[in-house]
């Protein structure tokens, strides 16, 4: 808490995507004086956040660690909805099917039984009496639990900077960071809005979240320092798809799920319709490929990728007509690992870094906010997230 009469400290948020608009929100709350900067503004669909949907689960596949923070985001997603009267987090229930074998599938139901979070497992005649709309094998199974949905991830951006503003936040729109001096107790930036010259400006403190723009704007001292030789801004498609019966594919009839180790070596995930026409499914086929520059993502999808993707979708979510009617392209920086790197900067407890969330950080984007902003203003936080300290790995 700030003492009476002292001056509040400035605390500066480069990058107000999920991480960066959560960060400014905390950092509010706890009485900082906060100026966010966004090289494009709130939302934009430049960066890893746009495309009408997330996936959003307790349970995790990938790293048992992350449960905890998952279910403190869903905490933080329900106290900014009752605060804005957004509605941002719809658990319609999940899926995640596989090969009953699978590394995966054991590690979701491991992650549920580690956890206590509720769960059945449905073998492959269950899922085809229960879940008509996906082709599945034989030695298939799913993990049905109840907490899975999907986020609304534009809403949630501008929902987390309205009570950041609310909260007497300073959000500069179409201002781009150009450079990141770190001092010993504060911090300078160089920045520029539009066509102005730029413009340098001290801060107390920082917090560093500017997505797949990280590979090209971090200094090489900075990331040297916390260990982000790997970081690289990757390309991802979504696509949405008709459905030839659309009563099939409502909330209610076609939960959220992820069709993980198939025998190509693909996976998909998938949501149920939010628009009452169209499906949005993700196909992975091929490695997300590397953007020299994340402002100008190639927009189109090859032939030949989209010859995959019709592929997948028609022999595993047949009732869908395989052509896409819709695409997007969004980029986000990811790590040697797929770890995120957050935390203080070694040496420096006034800069908090929050990069390379490689595709997966949007479900608990308030808790790492949450997370920076106990660490900045009070020097700790009792957030699990040891596991993405910077410096952790000379492999990150």
């Amino acid at each position: 808490m700030r003492l009476a009469g002292t001056a509040r400290r400035r605390a500066a948020v480069i990058g107000t995507g999920a991480v960066g608009s959560m960060a400014a929100w905390q950092l509010a709350e706890r009485g900082l004086e906060v100026h966010a900067f966004d090289r494009w503004g709130v939302p934009h669909h430049r960066g890893a956040s746009g495309g009408q949907s997330r996936r959003f689960a307790v349970i995790s596949m990938g790293d048992p660690d992350l449960p905890p923070l998952v279910l403190r985001a869903e905490q933080l997603w329900r106290r900014l909805e009752e605060a804005t009267g957004r509605r941002l987090l719809e658990q319609t229930g999940g899926l995640i099917l596989g090969p009953a074998g699978s590394t995966s599938v054991r590690k979701a139901v491991t992650s549920c039984e580690n956890w206590g979070l509720a769960h059945r497992v449905l073998d492959a005649h269950d899922v085809r009496q229960a879940f008509p709309q996906h082709a599945v094998e034989d030695e298939d199974i799913a993990v049905h639990d109840p907490a899975t949905g999907f986020l609304r991830p534009e809403p949630a951006i501008l929902a987390a900077i309205e009570q950041a503003t609310t909260l007497g936040a300073t959000v500069r729109h179409d201002t781009e960071v150009l450079d990141i001096d770190v001092r010993s107790e504060t911090v300078g930036l160089t920045y520029r809005s539009g066509a102005d010259r730029p413009h340098s400006e001290t801060f107390d403190a920082v917090v560093v979240a500017p997505g797949a723009w990280a590979a090209t704007l971090l200094p090489d001292g900075l990331r040297e320092a916390i260990g982000v030789a790997g970081l690289t801004a990757r390309r991802l498609a979504q696509t949405w798809f008709v459905p030839d019966d659309l009563s099939l594919y409502g909330a209610e009839r076609f939960p959220v799920f992820e069709r993980v180790a198939m025998p190509d070596g693909a996976s998909i995930y998938g949501f149920p319709s939010l628009d009452g026409a169209t499906v949005k499914i993700g196909v992975k086929s091929r490695p997300h490929p590397e953007v020299a520059d994340p402002a100008r993502p190639d927009p189109h999808l090859a032939a030949d990728h989209l010859a995959e993707i019709r592929d997948v979708v028609g022999r595993r979510l047949p009732g869908l007509n395989p052509r896409p009617v819709q695409t997007s392209v969004h980029v986000e920086s990811y790590t040697a690992d797929g770890r995120p790197v957050v935390g203080l900067l070694p040496g420096a407890a006034h800069v908090a870094v929050a990069v390379g969330f490689s595709g997966g950080g949007f479900k608990y984007a308030p808790a790492i906010g949450e997370a920076l902003g106990d660490l900045l203003a009070d020097g700790a936080t009792e957030a699990s997230i040891r596991q993405f300290a910077p410096g952790r790995s000379a492999t990150v």
